[in-house]
């Protein structure tokens, strides 16, 4: 059913400005492309661009407020839910130095259901509704718990308001090839942190590597199914060779966004252009 009851939609895009192989303008061509009667507007990083809209002096107490919302998000066991604490000083002073600096990772994995909502205090009702989508693409690691086997799972993307795509995510939370992981783990017995370029260029079409150039074309799948998901309210597909297809094996990943017999499987694509189709009589 569609959801959509206004004459326009509008689809605001945030950048990953730390990610050097993200390229926010492509994405935002592509969802041009599909969505022709839409508005899709470019962004900066989120947070920076939300600082600079307020008085100076206002400034630190909301750094202050995402600083300490993003160290209760951290993720320190893996097979425990996130609970409130106050978190440590320590944490705190490495967010603001993130959210201020260079918004550098480092690995470190948040809740990110935490982070939907704590991001979510950030738009007002105007900037975030049924017929205005956020997307926030991040460089941060985001999981969820899952009760079914009691642990988190990183994820690629957070779907609703806003919706958030990890760009770090397409590359780590999609399994690898098997290889990867024996090859990983005879890496570390022998002291390595990494494993061997050589190997890596072997798994390289089986899979998306740190700064691949790849990327920003999957990011456009992803970006889609959030889309989808505030449209029409469903977002992913059983078919393999669609962009919305879930995925989650890298080489599925790699088929759907990459390799795909088409674009959109046939009926997601009547869909869009029925919607296309409507809201172009409503105007």
């Amino acid at each position: 059913m569609l959801l959509f009851d206004r004459k326009f939609f509008r689809c605001d895009l945030y950048d990953d400005p730390f990610t050097p192989t993200f390229r926010l303008t492509e994405v935002a061509d592509y969802l041009q492309a599909k969505l022709p009667s839409a508005e899709i507007v470019k962004h900066g990083e989120l947070v920076h661009e939300k600082l600079t809209m307020l008085p100076e002096s206002e400034r630190d107490n909301l750094l202050q407020r995402l600083a300490v919302g993003f160290a209760k998000a951290r993720v320190h066991d893996p097979y425990q839910p996130v609970i409130e604490r106050e978190p440590l000083y320590g944490e705190i002073a490495y967010e603001r130095r993130r959210l201020t600096q260079r918004g550098e990772a480092k690995g470190v994995v948040y809740d990110g259901f935490m982070v939907q909502e704590l991001l979510s205090s950030l738009f007002n009702q105007m900037e975030m509704n049924r017929w205005r989508l956020p997307i926030v693409f991040t460089n941060q690691l985001l999981a969820t718990f899952d009760e079914s086997d009691r642990r988190y799972h990183l994820r690629t993307v957070l779907l609703g308001y806003p919706a958030i795509v990890s760009t770090t995510g397409l590359v780590e939370a999609p399994a690898k090839p098997r290889e990867f992981y024996i090859a990983r783990e005879q890496f570390r017995a022998m002291g390595l942190d990494a494993i061997s370029p050589v190997l890596e260029s072997e798994l390289k079409d089986r899979c998306l590597l740190p700064n691949d150039e790849r990327l920003t074309e999957v990011a456009k799948g992803y970006a889609m199914q959030a889309v989808f998901y505030a449209l029409f309210g469903e977002a992913f597909c059983d078919d393999k060779d669609c962009r919305l297809y879930n995925a989650h094996w890298q080489e599925e990943m790699l088929h759907a966004q990459l390799d795909g017999k088409y674009d959109l499987c046939p009926r997601h694509e009547k869909m869009l252009q029925n919607f296309q189709g409507e809201l172009t009589n409503l105007r």
